[in-house]
């Protein structure tokens, strides 16, 4: 208990500290304010941020870039990394991962901010074709290597997605696409899948109602490299 209470006064007091540097507008301040603390109280500033942003839509920019700074100086908290699994977190944070080329980089079960961002049962159906969009730009290859990256159960990003987000509606066509892509782009370094994670896929699958023709059973076969039929004859 005293311990828990030691740890919500660290976070109050780094907060503080931040404020207060933020406060001073002197940059090198501000990042020795997040700098001199650890992860659980730099974690708890950079919630700080973000929900400041989003209350004052009109320096949001101005909370975002204060992030960024600090993560690109002296990195990105691992705990941080499983709650950015929507896309109003992932935006706001996208300048603090592109500045410290964080895109890879995982928490204590493995995961990358794409594994959380795709497996987040709480959105219908995850940003593929933002995450499209962003692989188009320049200095994409840590993106590339997160959407690669296997957790500790061995899945990738897009397996989180079939394991723990599945649905049986049909996707938007160009959410579609950009998932297709998205399969395309992990698959440029000619690795191969796990086919033994399919086992994962068919507990699924036999919860769900599917036709033989559906997208979510081609995207299936597509990303094991197998026959329709051996998907859809697993359910």
């Amino acid at each position: 208990m005293a311990s828990t209470q030691q740890n919500s006064d660290s976070q109050e007091q780094a907060v503080a500290d931040l404020i207060l540097a933020i406060k001073s507008k002197d940059l090198e301040k501000i990042c020795n304010a997040y700098h001199k603390h650890d992860d659980t109280a730099r974690a708890a500033q950079l919630k700080f941020c973000f929900e400041t942003a989003n209350s004052q839509p009109n320096n949001y920019e101005h909370y975002q870039n204060i992030a960024a700074q600090c993560v690109a100086a002296h990195g990105l908290p691992s705990g941080v990394i499983a709650g950015l699994n929507n896309t109003d977190r992932v935006t706001f944070f996208m300048p603090a991962l592109q500045a410290s080329e964080t895109f890879a980089q995982t928490n204590h079960q493995g995961n990358t901010f794409l594994h959380a961002l795709f497996a987040n049962p709480e959105h219908a159906l995850p940003p593929f074709n933002y995450i499209r969009s962003l692989l188009l730009f320049e200095r994409n290859e840590a993106l590339v290597q997160a959407l690669r990256s296997r957790n500790q159960h061995s899945l990738t990003p897009i397996e989180c997605y079939f394991v723990y987000n599945l649905r049986a509606a049909a996707m938007p066509e160009h959410e579609l696409t950009a998932l297709f892509a998205l399969i395309e782009a992990e698959r440029a370094d000619k690795s191969q899948p796990d086919i033994r994670n399919i086992k994962h896929v068919k507990s699924i699958l036999q919860k769900l109602t599917f036709d033989k023709n559906s997208q979510q059973l081609l995207v299936i076969a597509s990303y094991y490299q197998t026959p329709v039929e051996s998907i859809y004859n697993l359910h």
